[in-house]
Parts: structure tokens; C-alpha cells; sequence
């Protein structure tokens, strides 16, 4: 058959049949994008083609295939295509074409999930995977989408964007993953593995300028020490003079300023055993994160929201470092113990203005520490061909200082009321897991389950200006409520047991498909945003159950990888913090959420790949949803979609190197409240971002088989101004702006 002719029929077949489920009209045609986007992919995939068939200098072998994927998600390696769960790994070469440079740009790449800095904050990045996430970063509440750094667990939010230099890929794991990675990844996770010592010598390094004087330069370097030690090293540096104006201090804010370094060292004691340490430190220093208010109500709106007025100089200075210890030992041919030992310390320090006013009406000053240490063991193991198993203890211990000040007035002539607590959280977990996978045939049955009980304490003084015994107290006072029977207890104990079963059908050698139950659990807390004795209260853990059905698919002899997963989470005790008319409020609610997601990548010829992924959300409140909630679900977009290309050209002296890329989101709400309760004077809308859609772009050209390039990119090319985050309180409505477009001309050299 002939090619162009092929691939045009497969995509015909592609594009008219929506996602394959026409039970429902809402869901029919969701892979058309609403008519746009599948559709430039699919043209541009038949231009590909037709390119193929009519440039000698591409005309090489046809069956050129995408290389095979293998991940680590169940604690061992196995192919992405055979993997019972709804991942997405991402490759240095994708970070590198799609122009991911920390965390946070992860989630333009990733169906259904979302994530942005917390309010004000650069070092700090809020997830949402599949509509579960929280915006919280304080000690006194835990977050939804685990962040491992080599399955190390990162509990904090307020050090979490992580650079992604010298990173081997990255996996993000959809849905609830109670079992094998335990509390406080209900919503998923997302692993990031680094680069490991070898024995080949090397060293890369970068230089990059830009707009907004940007100027970063990177180091990666490797090398053997003897024949069974090897060390491997990086260094980041980045600055930037910021892209947001402050009229009121007359100068730019919101810049950059980061160092980042990291050493690990491999040994091979035996042939049976693998050592690797690692160490890693950064900084990162801003004059801060500046919103801009919207809300015109307390002073006409400014005319874009890199335009701000606020008279506070603030200040962000974040500081983590930490380590860890891998040890792996083959015990037998079909037996091996893996032992993962972690430490992290983080330090934050903020000043933020929360109102955006010459005179600000609410100063956030906030320094937190914490300290966290885990173990973990892991036993994987098989017994002839068709039984596997994994089984595993873990322990982690945190702890967690603070002290916050919030300093509010009513209007500009008002005097400021400040309120400083300061509180100590302890945490304490252990947890045993297992699993158990058994083959028959085209089948493979899955059962595991993981106990976790876990000690949390909480101390908390407060000292405000505000005259009255619930403005100033100390832990007796809330020790007191407790003896009374309210609903405050500062010695708490969780205990959970998160299932999952499921079962995989290897359909043929290219199709596999796999259904599956699992549960996952967020750890409960308390409100550590209140300001008076009688807001602090219990906040109960979060339990999401899910059902998930997922067809991976490899098609035309290894050039077409698609992926597909339906799910259906039931979420309970959903957490909201509030706050209205200055009293802070915990809003608990139950939801049901629905969605599907897709993910496809075609090798037109050995040197066109194109690209998309889809994600849907159907979320809806059950039972009795509070009044000062919105109707929807924050951060839950209907739809967002990505699609895009790579060209590595050869040319006669070396390749040329073109990417491009269009992310595309629906509307969503960046707040869980209902203004029209909460701040009945501002507008409904302020609370809302989007539509709107993303293009990024790059080119560049590679000689001597790869070891010199340069390249010119932008992301955001088209400078769409969109808000992230804000802080919305009677008569103001700050929101943060997303990222500018940036442009950037980068040199890197490999030897």
C-alpha cells in the first residue's frame, strides 16, 4: 500500500471518530478539539507525509520507529505500553524540544493536569491532576499530587520547583497511587529521576540570553574516578530583571535570580550491589511576586496585568537542600532489595502585598523550615514466569516551623491590624505495602494494598494588635476548646488502608488494555490561615475512590504510539480554605469526577514526529454543596489539548532543528469561592482564567554528529496574558499574571 495513502486513511478514520464513544453527545467528537486543533494536527501530519514522499533527502527507510519507552511507575522496569496505568514520560529530548525547564512547565504537557506558582510565589508550584489538588502550602495541610525526586518524596510545596537540568525523564502517574507510593498522592505523582554516574566521560555546558535581560548558563559533567566509582555533576545559574512594572516604586519586579547545583556519586562495590548518592542545594531570590487588581473597584484597573501599583517592596527568598542514598542489591536471579534512604531541608522567606494597592490592605510576611527525613525498603521478586511481586516498609518524619504575620486595614486611612503566629506541625508515618501480579495467558491479575498510620501534633501562639482573647492566645487556649469536645485536636492520628485491584489484557504484541480499582488518601490537618482561636478546627483527610479503563496501542509496524484512559473518582471530604468578611472557614464537600485522556505521537518519517494529547473533565458536586463554594470544581478545565512537532532535518554539514508546539485550555476557576457569598462587590469573573492558548517555538541547527548547537525559541510567543493564582478579598481582586512570552538564543556545546 502506498504510504502517503496509508497514513491519511488511518487518520481519516482518526479524526471522524471522535473518542470512540458515542453513547454520549457531550463526550462525541472531544478529539476534534471543538474543530480546530486534531485537525491542524492531522494536516499537518499529511503535509509530513507528503513531504516523505517527495523529498529525496528524507527518503530514508520507512519503518523507522519511535523508540521504546521504559518506566519505573510499579518499582520495576517495564515498557509505557505494558504499564497498567495512565502515565506520560517525558525524555531529555522532549524537555529540551518542548522547552521544559522546571516543574512547572510540566503541565502543559500532561492531560489533565494543571499547575502554576502559588500565590506570589516562584519556588512554590500548586498541581491539580484530574481536578484534585490543593493551593495550600502551609505545614498544617499536606498536598494531593506527590513530587518524588529520585523516589525521594518532596513533601513540602513551598521548594518545589525544581529546575529540570540533567534529568533522565520524568513520569507523571495519573489517578490515585495509594498503594505502591502511600499517602498524599490521590490526585497522582509525578517522578522525577535524574541522570545516574557512568563510566563515559563528559561535559556539556550552555549560555543562554534573552529578553527581560535574561542571561542563565548550565554545566552538566561526568566522569569515572576509578573502574567502579563514577561521579556526575551540574550547575544552573539564571537572572532576569522581571517582566511585571511597578509604577508606584517606578522600577520592574518579578525577577529572577537562581543558583542550582547537584553531585552524585555511583559506586559498583560487587557485581550484585549499586550504591548511588546524591546531593543537591539551590537558591532562588526575587524582589517578588507582584498581582495586579482587577476588580476595579477600589481604583481604576490598570491596562494589562504586568502593570501593578502596589507600594510594598516584596521579597521572596527560598533555600533548599537535601540528599539521598540508594542502595540496590541483586539477590538472585529473580530477587532484589532496594533500600532508599532521603533527607531534605527547606527554608522560604516571603514579604507579599496581597491587594495591589499604593497603600496595601493585606502584607503577608511568612518564614517557614522544614525538615524531613524518609526510608524506604522495597523487596521485588518473581516466581517462574507468571508471578511477580513487590513489597516494601516505609517511614517518614517531618518537622515543620513557621512564623506568619498578617497585616491588614480596612481602607488606605486605616490603621493596620497585624496578627503573628507562629506554630510548629510534627508529622510522623509508617506504612507496609505489597502487590502481587499474577499472569494467565493474555491475562494479568493485579492485587495490592498499603496500611499507613501516621502522628501529627500542632502547636500555635498568636500575638495581634487586635485586642480580645480570640486574637491572642497561646495552645492552651486551643487545648481547652478540645477538652470541651470542639472540633479541634492538636495530637492526631490517621490510619488508612488503600486497595487496588485490577486486571490487564495483552489484547496482541501492539495492544494492550487494562481496568483497574484503586483508592488514595490525603492526610488530614488543620486551618493554618486562621486568625483567631475559634477558626482553628480538625481538617478530616481526603479519600478518592477511582475506576479507571485504559487501551494503549502501537500502531504501523512501531511508528504510532496511542494511549487512552476513561476514569470515573468518587471524592470525599474535598478541603477548601476560605475566607470571608475576614473570618477563615474549611469547606468540605464531595464531588464526582469524570474525564478521558489521550495521548498520541506518530513518526511520519525518521525525521517528523508530531504530537497531541487531549485531556477532559466532567467534575460535579454530590449531595449538599456549600453555599461559599463555587458551582464548579478550581482548576478543573473541561478541555485542554496540545498538539505539536519536531523536524530533525539532516543537511549536508549537520541537522536542522525545528519545534513547535499550541496548548490549549478551556475556562477554570483559580478559587474555590463563590464571590457572589464571599465578596458579593467584586466580579464573579475575577475568579476565573481562560480560555486562552499557548504557542511555543524554536529552531536551531546541531553539527559535528550533535556536539555544538544553537538555537533560537520562545514560549508564549504570542504574549497571551492570562492569570494563575489571586487573593480575593472585599474591594480587591489580585490576581498573578502567567509567564510573558520569552525569547531566548541558547549555545551548548558537548565534549
Amino acid at each position: 500500500m502506498d504510504f502517503k495513502y496509508e497514513y491519511t486513511d488511518f487518520l481519516t478514520w482518526f479524526r471522524d471518530s471522535g473518542i470512540l464513544i458515542r453513547g454520549r453527545p457531550h463526550y462525541k467528537g472531544i478529539l476534534l478539539m471543538r474543530g480546530s486543533l486534531v485537525n491542524s494536527a492531522v494536516r499537518l501530519a499529511i503535509v509530513g507525509g507528503s513531504l516523505y514522499a517527495t523529498a529525496p533527502a528524507l527518503a530514508q527507510e520507512a519503518s523507522a520507529q519511535l523508540e521504546e519507552v521504559t518506566v519505573t511507575a510499579q518499582r520495576r522496569e517495564e515498557s509505557l505500553q505494558t504499564a497498567p496505568v495512565a502515565i506520560t514520560a517525558i525524555s531529555p529530548e522532549m524537555l529540551e524540544r518542548r522547552q521544559m525547564t522546571d516543574t512547572r512547565q510540566i503541565v502543559f504537557n500532561v492531560p489533565n493536569l494543571t499547575g502554576n506558582n502559588n500565590v506570589g510565589q516562584s519556588t512554590a508550584t500548586t498541581f491539580f491532576l484530574r481536578g484534585v489538588g490543593t493551593t495550600e502550602n502551609l505545614g498544617t495541610a499536606d498536598t494531593s499530587v506527590g513530587l518524588y525526586l529520585d523516589d525521594v518524596y518532596i513533601a513540602r510545596q513551598a521548594v518545589n520547583n525544581f529546575s529540570l537540568a540533567d534529568i533522565e525523564r520524568i513520569e507523571v502517574l495519573r489517578g490515585p497511587q495509594g498503594t505502591l507510593y502511600g499517602r498524599n498522592s490521590n490526585g497522582g505523582a509525578i517522578r522525577i529521576v535524574t541522570k545516574k554516574p557512568s563510566a563515559d566521560p563528559e561535559a556539556t555546558v550552555s549560555a543562554t540570553i534573552g529578553n527581560y535581560n535574561r542571561v542563565e548558563g548550565r554545566f552538566s559533567g561526568n566522569a569515572p574516578i576509578t573502574d567502579n566509582l563514577f561521579v556526575r555533576a551540574n550547575l544552573l545559574v539564571q537572572q532576569d530583571d522581571g517582566y511585571i512594572s511597578n509604577s508606584t516604586l517606578g522600577k520592574d519586579v518579578n525577577n529572577t535570580d537562581y543558583l542550582g547545583a547537584r553531585i552524585a556519586l555511583r559506586a559498583l562495590p560487587s557485581d550484585t550491589m549499586t550504591v548511588d548518592f546524591a546531593f543537591d542545594y539551590s537558591r532562588d531570590q526575587t524582589n517578588g511576586g507582584y498581582a495586579s487588581d482587577i476588580a476595579g473597584v477600589l481604583r481604576p484597573r490598570t491596562s494589562s496585568l504586568y502593570k501593578v501599583v502596589s507600594g510594598v517592596e516584596n521579597s521572596g527568598d527560598a533555600k533548599t537542600y537535601g540528599g539521598s542514598l540508594n542502595v540496590a542489591w541483586d539477590l538472585g536471579e529473580d530477587l532484589s532489595l532496594t533500600s532508599i534512604t532521603g533527607y531534605r531541608k527547606t527554608e522560604q522567606k516571603l514579604v507579599l502585598d496581597l491587594s495591589d494597592q499604593p497603600v496595601s490592605l493585606y502584607t503577608l510576611f511568612q518564614d517557614q523550615f522544614a525538615d524531613q527525613i524518609s526510608q524506604e525498603f522495597q523487596l521485588n521478586g518473581k516466581v517462574g514466569d507468571s508471578f511477580r511481586y513487590v513489597a516494601g516498609l516505609y517511614y517518614f518524619d517531618e518537622s515543620i516551623d513557621a512564623n506568619m504575620t498578617d497585616a491588614t486595614r480596612a481602607n488606605a486611612a486605616a490603621a493596620q491590624s497585624r496578627f503573628n503566629k507562629i506554630f510548629t506541625a510534627d508529622i510522623e508515618s509508617y506504612a507496609g505495602f505489597g502487590q502481587v501480579e499474577y499472569t494467565m495467558g493474555d491475562f494479568t491479575f493485579i492485587a495490592g494494598a498499603r496500611y499507613t498510620r501516621e502522628e501529627r501534633t500542632l502547636d500555635v501562639r498568636q500575638i495581634s494588635t487586635v485586642p480580645g482573647a480570640l486574637f491572642n492566645f497561646d495552645p492552651a487556649a486551643l487545648r481547652a476548646r478540645a477538652a470541651l469536645g470542639q472540633n479541634i485536636d492538636l495530637d492526631r492520628t490517621f490510619t488508612k488502608t488503600t486497595p487496588k485491584v485490577g486486571v490487564n489484557w495483552a489484547i496482541s504484541d501492539d495492544l494492550f488494555g487494562y481496568v483497574s480499582y484503586t483508592k488514595g488518601f490525603r492526610s488530614g490537618g488543620w486551618t493554618g490561615r486562621a486568625l483567631r482561636v475559634d477558626q482553628y478546627v480538625n481538617v478530616d483527610p481526603e479519600d478518592v475512590e477511582s475506576y479507571e479503563l485504559g487501551l494503549k496501542a502501537t500502531l504501523a509496524d512501531g511508528r504510532v504510539r496511542w494511549n487512552n484512559t476513561a476514569f470515573s473518582m468518587d471524592y470525599t471530604d474535598l478541603f477548601n480554605s476560605l475566607q470571608i468578611a475576614g473570618v477563615f472557614l474549611v469547606q468540605t464537600a464531595d464531588a464526582r469526577i469524570q474525564g478521558l485522556e489521550s495521548e498520541f505521537t506518530w513518526r511520519v518519517t525518521p525525521n517528523l514526529d508530531v504530537f497531541a494529547n487531549i485531556g477532559y473533565l466532567d467534575p460535579k458536586f454530590t449531595g449538599t454543596k456549600p453555599a461559599n463554594l463555587a458551582s464548579t470544581l478550581q482548576r478543573s478545565p473541561e478541555l485542554q489539548t496540545k498538539v505539536g512537532f519536531s523536524i530533525d532535518y539532516p543537511l549536508a554539514s549537520g541537522s536542522l532543528r525545528v519545534n513547535g508546539d499550541l496548548f490549549r485550555t478551556d475556562e477554570y476557576r483559580i478559587s474555590p469561592a463563590n464571590l457572589a457569598v464571599t465578596a458579593p462587590i467584586l466580579p464573579v469573573t475575577s475568579t476565573l482564567t481562560g480560555p486562552y492558548q499557548l504557542v511555543n517555538a524554536s529552531v536551531g541547527y546541531a553539527w559535528n554528529d550533535g556536539k555544538f548547537n544553537i538555537t533560537a525559541a520562545c514560549t508564549n510567543c504570542l504574549d497571551e496574558e492570562f492569570s494563575t493564582a489571586g487573593q480575593f478579598i472585599g474591594g480587591y481582586s489580585a490576581v498573578y499574571a502567567g509567564q510573558p512570552r520569552y525569547y531566548r538564543l541558547t549555545a551548548t556545546a558537548k565534549f
